[in-house]
């Protein structure tokens, strides 16, 4: 990476279709560990109550030539969701338990999650973005909208850590805003 990491981070929590209405998402904390070669490990650990729906689905659009790819989750009590190839929106809450998926929406991708059950729950998503970090000719760039603008739910409360190998990222070498 170049000396300067220009940083912008769109954490949005606004009003939109991602998930249920009635949901209450009280957290989502996520990290983001960029690697030398551009790449992002990227998990978020969401706290939420859900009361309906199948599923929980985290929408990534606008993905120029970045690619999301080792797609994992894992509930509450640790237990590692199956995944799969094909992800179908139209099972029932059932059929998607303890499965998760990449469905491809021609914008760009949503990552997918069956609930399982109603009520509380904790779910711990990681994957990987490919080419996030962009190489500019002054500076390197990371340009991710991490919160989804269009959630029924507002989360109550988001928390974004960004690490690079061997560097504190604060603003002594970084430009950030978000």
């Amino acid at each position: 990476m170049k000396r300067i990491l220009t940083l912008a981070i769109a954490v949005l929590a606004s009003t939109g279709a991602a998930i249920a209405a009635n949901w209450q998402i009280r957290d989502i904390d996520i990290l983001v560990q960029l690697r030398g070669d551009g790449t992002a490990l990227i998990r978020e650990i969401w706290d939420m109550n859900a009361n309906e729906g199948t599923e929980v689905y985290i929408p990534r659009e606008n993905l120029g030539d970045i690619e999301i790819s080792s797609f994992t989750v894992q509930d509450e009590s640790g237990r590692s969701f199956v995944s799969e190839d094909y992800w179908n929106t139209n099972r029932s809450l059932e059929a998607k338990a303890g499965r998760c998926g990449i469905n491809d929406t021609g914008r760009g991708v949503e990552l997918c999650w069956g609930l399982g059950s109603y009520g509380d729950h904790v779910f711990t998503i990681q994957y990987i973005m490919s080419n996030a970090v962009k190489s500019l000719n002054d500076y390197d760039m990371l340009h991710l909208q991490l919160v989804n603008d269009r959630m029924a739910a507002a989360p109550e409360h988001v928390r974004v850590r960004i690490e690079a190998p061997g560097r504190q990222i604060d603003d002594s070498w970084v430009r950030m805003w978000g």
